[in-house]
């Protein structure tokens, strides 16, 4: 089910996927490829380089608040891109394996929030 949602994206080398400070549509899965997380302030600040089976834009899984960093392609490749509203629509529609995906994605955005808490006391 999930597979027939997604669309397929070449990425090229330059290209940005998403944009900081826009209102996410989509989640990606890399499928080949290596992709920076950019976070634009008064300076730009990498924020992870991905790679295969790496995901970005989740966030826009469970909140419509805007972007909070871009992603550029470094290395061309592959991505499959989730679209939220038909994802969205799965969930609705009661598939399991959506609300598996987003019980993992939200384990995981926990796990990152506690570990930037750890950064920020000590």
């Amino acid at each position: 089910d999930l597979l027939r949602i997604t669309q397929d994206v070449r990425a090229d080398e330059g290209m940005e996927v998403i944009r900081q400070g826009q209102i996410g549509d989509a989640f990606y899965v890399i499928g080949a490829g290596e992709f920076e997380v950019l976070k634009t302030g008064k300076e730009k600040v990498v924020l992870a380089r991905l790679q295969q089976l790496s995901y970005f834009g989740e966030m826009s899984m469970v909140s419509a608040e805007p972007r909070s960093a871009s992603v550029i392609c470094v290395s061309s490749g592959r991505l499959k891109k989730f679209p939220i509203s038909k994802f969205n629509k799965l969930l609705d529609e009661g598939n399991v394996t959506a609300y598996k995906v987003i019980r993992n994605m939200c384990r995981i955005l926990a796990q990152r929030l506690a570990r930037l808490e750890e950064r920020f006391v000590s």
